[in-house]
């Protein structure tokens, strides 16, 4: 029986297939004699700790590319290809890259794909390192968008579609606009307005959308940005599904402002050329799972994040927030599956309530700031983990201390640092390293982000002030990291030699 092209169509994006984990499993089975890497050879025996750790050996399925054999990330022609084009389908997108090495990756790329030297990128000033990266490595210059602090939670949460209109008239050779949507606080922009906007000016919208890879699967949450217009959107599989740790995707939709040949070129550049086969495979069954369960999965996903909002609102000293936050300081949306629990009341930072959480009750959550823990519920919850997590939020404001004066707070430096030189030009200056308190006034070259809440304080090509010197003081003091600089204790700092 000839078959037709329609029915040819829907066996190719049967979403219940998997093709490159199909394609794994079947050469596993062949079990070839093998005098090719890896030089475990999928018969070494795994040392015991690591049998123990992993619950098994997965060394005979650690496969690479033979001759075609099993297809290959930087040049897919079967299997792996099949599902990308399944991936692109399910996500809502016109073209799927899978990424080994995570969201960074992804964001890197896409920034390198559109831009290039001397060359703008409106960003969010609040965006991922790897943001910075990407401006670094294709040396564009950033035009930032100053972060908004929200009244209530003191983190900038969104963009306003109206900044970023400002700044691409107060611009020229502005060729891409980067946003965060949503962010770690599952807080969402007006993206289908931005997309309008940016486009209007003939650049390309690039959205880390790293915490909202399951947006697409369930309409009682706000739309994926690859249905919103964006023309690249990045997505960490890993941290709202099933996928391992690192396994993401870079959508790509065919608004006639993307090179897809390009921004293959880069991320071949970028990632490695002997790729995990299990963290593609698992990117492959991650996609199969919520093409076909999703919307089931994310069922109990919203009710169980509605019952723990619902409860965590009525422990005295705690808040966790909700609608209220919609129309607020530019936020157009939320993602009720992150709860934002506001522990200030209780006598607690977040930092602090963290910790509690850890090392009292065995209890990991996503992230934290001075005033709020964040928890992210997805399909790996259950509603024992719920309820341990409402027992020790409750045990935990019963032990309530009286609570910290709000004009202890240092706020954030206002304004956006001085920009001197770009950040490329000053990440590969010659430099050296001073007493932080002497780099007041000089140009730094390097990184400094306070972790949490990773927004940063100074990036290379801007001069350090006093006021940055006293915000780092207080924020550390409160249980903050830094993530960037070369000493990580930051008594140096690595400045541009002029």
């Amino acid at each position: 029986m000839i078959q037709t092209n329609t029915s040819k169509e829907e066996t190719r994006l049967d979403q219940n297939r998997m093709p490159f984990l199909e394609s794994l499993l079947a050469e596993r089975n062949r079990w070839q004699t093998s005098f090719h890497m890896p030089g475990h050879k999928g018969r070494l025996p795994l040392h015991p700790m690591m049998e123990d750790l992993l619950g098994g050996n997965p060394q005979p399925a650690d496969l690479v590319e033979i001759n075609g054999i099993l297809d290959y990330l930087h040049s897919p022609k079967g299997a792996l290809k099949q599902s990308q084009e399944l991936a692109a389908a399910a996500y809502g997108a016109d073209h799927t890259f899978f990424l080994i090495n995570g969201s960074t990756v992804g964001n890197i790329g896409a920034v390198m794909s559109v831009s290039s030297a001397g060359q703008r990128v409106i960003m969010a000033r609040a965006s991922h390192r790897s943001v910075y990266s990407g401006v670094v490595l294709s040396g564009a210059m950033p035009v930032y968008i100053e972060p908004e602090y929200h009244p209530q939670l003191g983190s900038p949460l969104a963009v306003r579609a109206e900044v970023v209109q400002q700044l691409l008239n107060e611009n020229d050779h502005v060729v891409a606009v980067h946003i965060t949507s949503p962010n770690y606080y599952g807080v969402i922009s007006d993206t289908a307005r931005i997309a309008q906007i940016t486009h209007q000016q003939g650049a390309v919208l690039l959205v880390d959308e790293a915490h909202g890879s399951h947006l697409n699967f369930h309409e009682a949450l706000p739309e994926s940005a690859t249905r919103l217009g964006a023309d690249m959107i990045i997505q960490s599989t890993h941290k709202t599904q099933g996928a391992l740790t690192q396994g993401s995707m870079l959508h790509c939709n065919d608004h006639g402002l993307v090179n897809l040949g390009r921004v293959a070129q880069v991320l071949a550049l970028l990632q490695s050329s002997s790729p995990s086969s299990l963290l593609l495979a698992s990117l492959d069954a991650a996609r199969m799972q919520m093409a076909t369960q999703g919307h089931a999965l994310l069922d109990r996903v919203i009710t169980l994040a509605q019952q723990a909002r619902q409860a965590i609102r009525k422990i005295d000293g705690l808040w966790c927030y909700g609608d209220e936050l919609i129309g607020t300081v530019g936020v157009y949306a939320y993602d009720p599956t992150k709860l934002i629990i506001r522990t200030t009341d209780a006598g607690y930072t977040g930092y602090e309530a963290y910790d509690k959480l850890r090392y009292e009750h065995r209890i990991d959550a996503e992230f934290s700031d001075l005033r709020q823990v964040i928890c992210s519920v997805t399909i790996g919850d259950t509603e024992e983990s719920i309820n341990k997590l409402i027992k020790a939020l409750q045990a935990i404001a019963a032990e309530a201390r009286p609570a910290k004066q709000p004009q202890a707070e240092v706020a954030p430096p206002a304004g956006l640092p001085q920009l001197v030189i770009s950040p490329r030009e000053a990440y590969f200056a010659k430099s050296r390293a001073v007493p932080i308190q002497d780099a007041v006034g000089e140009v730094v070259a390097e990184n400094i982000i306070p972790y949490p809440p990773g927004i940063p304080l100074l990036v290379p090509g801007e001069v350090m002030e006093h006021q940055h010197l006293a915000y780092l003081d207080y924020i550390m003091k409160q249980g903050s990291g830094v993530v960037g600089p070369e000493d990580k204790s930051l008594r140096k700092v690595r400045v541009v030699v002029q």
